[in-house]
């Protein structure tokens, strides 16, 4: 129950929790961001557990090039075998044979619960969401995800020429954040030092290399509070 004198909000925005704090940076006030948005501090945990949950998704998804992957606890099933086994070697939505092996079933039962025509067993969803934990909460997972996006034509083409990177949210210098999408030139180098961030420390690594990179190379002192989306190329 919400404390005497406040109402619930139906859903608590990352906008809102930036006008207490980072979101990106896990700096959110929860005291100051309960009192202001008149809920409870277990509803704004719970908003920053999620808005967390959306940005290593982005992250995640991004770097693998793995659209429909999902890392977050109570994801989907596809979302949760493409971000534990990879898409298909031909293009397939997810990479059945190897998830198969590893999960003790056949590629078409794996196919079936990709498209959502069978539910997997207790203990093959349990597998299943710690597959998909170890995607994302892992050395070797992260380096299997940026291994895709080394291996795709806008990755080789990135680390062989350079590239844009293009980061949108609430960010800017300390005394002006604002919700705005930037790009800026990255160089090869650029981009392997951002992947190896990555994959050492993971979205900790990967937002503290952005910031160190856009206050270097685009304005001093900045900061993100919210990190909606990113990516390698032009904005479309």
């Amino acid at each position: 129950m919400a404390p005497r004198g406040r109402r619930r909000r139906a859903r608590i925005s990352p906008e809102d929790l930036a006008n207490y704090g980072s979101v990106a940076d896990g700096t959110v006030n929860v005291e100051r961001a309960a009192t202001g948005l008149r809920v409870s501090q277990r509803d704004v945990q719970q908003a920053i557990r999620q808005a967390e949950a959306a940005q290593s998704n982005t992250f995640y998804r991004r770097l693998s090039g793995r659209a429909d992957a999902d890392v977050a606890a109570g994801a989907n099933t596809r979302g949760m075998l493409q971000a534990g086994y990879g898409r298909g070697p031909r293009g397939a939505a997810v990479n059945a044979k190897t998830a198969a092996q590893d999960l003790g079933v056949s590629p078409g039962t794996v196919r079936r619960w990709s498209a959502g025509t069978q539910r997997p067993s207790p203990a093959h969803q349990k597998a299943l969401q710690s597959a998909a934990r170890r995607a994302a909460g892992t050395k070797r997972g992260r380096r299997a995800a940026t291994a895709d996006f080394r291996a795709s034509a806008r990755g080789q083409q990135a680390l062989r020429a350079g590239d844009k990177l293009t980061v949108s949210g609430i960010q800017g210098p300390r005394d002006y954040p604002r919700d705005r999408q930037v790009t800026v030139d990255v160089s090869p180098q650029d981009v392997e030092a951002m992947l190896r961030a990555y994959e050492e420390t993971g979205n900790r690594g990967l937002r503290d290399w952005m910031t160190g990179f856009l206050d270097q190379n685009y304005v001093a002192g900045w900061e993100f509070l919210t990190i909606d989306d990113f990516g390698i190329g032009a904005p479309d």
